[in-house]
């Protein structure tokens, strides 16, 4: 862990490797490139995504992509997952429209391992089924996972 150290990223520089990862991923790739991504998620990979060189050391941190789905509800299949991918790309731009510098981009941060939620919450309603997903950034084995994650989406409902 002593590498991980030696990167000091800032969470709006992981907001945009994440959103850019996502966006590369599965917007810009051909769909049969998509849905093998997206198999290998589901299958609880970690999918090799790229590296990120640090500017100062040159060190190279492999940057990996993963899916916690286990809060979703309902048919989790590849139109549901890019559905909700889609609507949270469309979320994101529209957080960097209003705050292109994402002065006030909302996050979380773990104390236990220094990974960082980012506090955008994308909700999506599937027949009576309401799934959230949102996207956070932890360090792992020397690695930083760009991990989307499903959340209980009853958390996120009023109370009344």
């Amino acid at each position: 862990m002593s590498e991980q150290k030696s990167f000091d990223i800032d969470s709006r520089k992981l907001f945009n490797l994440g959103a850019n990862l996502l966006i590369a991923g599965f917007m810009q790739q051909k769909p049969e490139e998509a849905k093998k991504l997206y198999k290998d998620l589901k299958q609880g990979k970690l999918v090799p995504s790229g590296h990120l060189t640090s500017e100062k050391t040159g060190l190279k941190l492999p940057i990996k992509l993963q899916l916690d789905r286990s809060e979703f509800r309902g048919q989790f299949n590849f139109p549901n997952f890019e559905a909700a991918l889609k609507i949270m790309l469309q979320k994101f731009e529209n957080e960097a429209r209003r705050d292109p510098e994402l002065k006030d981009l909302r996050t979380l941060t773990n104390q236990e391992n220094g990974g960082i939620l980012f506090n955008i919450p994308c909700g999506m309603q599937i027949g009576d089924d309401l799934n959230v997903l949102m996207m956070a950034a932890e360090p792992l084995d020397n690695s930083l996972v760009v991990k989307l994650m499903f959340m209980d989406p009853d958390q996120f409902q009023d109370k009344k």
